[in-house]
């Protein structure tokens, strides 16, 4: 779901973009446990609302990969790094793990427990890059976006962290920076499993995070600005004076021709159609 102390505000003509990014959100879940059942990472974090968990355990089972509880996560309109456990009779989430096999499980669940980033980060197949910014960067601010930039700021669409508790993202982790190669790398691969799940959907969401940007972050909000939305969602770092990145996205020759070739596959996909139906026609005629 699309994140609680988020508010979208859909510009004139596209309203309907709330519905879209949350189609995003459930396009990426599809995604990062594809991920872990075709054994590109170890592991994939996973919240799971109480009433759905029968139903998740049966696909889980069915699919040979292991869910590993973690703790109780209180329901509340809090920012995202302040996992509360519930009170007596409060609405919950479980929040958990899944892997390919039980050592896994608790491999994961030890370090989540011990708060060991560096082995969470290598289980969740982040780059050890990323792993060093993370670990240095997010006990200053839990939303650690390329802390260091601001003004202009040229990168991969893939590195786009932005816009990830609106539901837009490729790559589960924060990107140490906007042309992070490693990063990218990995995005091409997320990518192309998205295609395989929702291509046209996924090609909306490249191109968003594509477009030019403006993500704006004082006073303890963020405000970011795209050309179909604007969101805002808080951020616990409190800054004296406003923080602006203006995005744009660099050219990605290799994420480009993957939508062009998503893009040919449709085609020819119609014009058999086409071409069968003329046929049919003909032998009607």
């Amino acid at each position: 779901m699309i994140q609680d102390f988020t508010r979208i505000i859909p510009k004139q003509n596209y309203e309907k973009w709330p519905g879209k990014l949350s189609l995003m959100v459930k396009l990426f879940n599809q995604t990062e446990y594809q991920i872990v059942k075709k054994k590109i990472r170890i592991a994939a974090i996973v919240e799971l609302d109480p009433n759905n968990l029968q139903n998740f355990l049966e696909k889980v089972n069915k699919d040979r990969l292991i869910f590993t509880p973690l703790k109780k996560v209180a329901i509340s309109t809090g920012f995202s790094a302040n996992h509360i456990s519930p009170e007596p009779n409060q609405p919950f989430l479980w929040k958990g793990c899944i892997t390919r096999t039980y050592k896994d499980g608790q491999k994961f669940k030890e370090a989540y427990l011990k708060n060991d980033h560096r082995v969470i980060g290598r289980m969740l197949g982040y780059p050890e890059c990323c792993i060093d910014y993370f670990i240095k960067n997010f006990p200053i601010d839990s939303c650690p976006i390329w802390v260091d930039l601001e003004g202009k700021v040229k990168g991969f669409p893939e590195n786009n962290g932005m816009l990830r508790y609106f539901g837009p993202k490729i790559v589960a982790h924060l990107s140490c920076s906007p042309t992070c190669e490693a990063t990218k790398e990995i995005g091409k691969t997320w990518f192309k499993l998205m295609q395989e799940i929702d291509n046209n959907l996924a090609d909306e969401l490249y191109k968003l995070l594509a477009s030019p940007i403006t993500w704006n972050s004082y006073h303890g909000v963020v405000q970011i600005e795209t050309p179909y939305f604007v969101g805002l969602n808080s951020a616990l770092f409190v800054l004296k004076k406003p923080r602006i990145i203006d995005w744009q996205a660099q050219k990605n020759q290799n994420a480009k021709e993957l939508i062009i070739q998503s893009t040919k596959q449709k085609k020819v996909k119609t014009t058999k159609k086409q071409l069968s139906s003329k046929k049919i026609v003909k032998r009607i005629k």
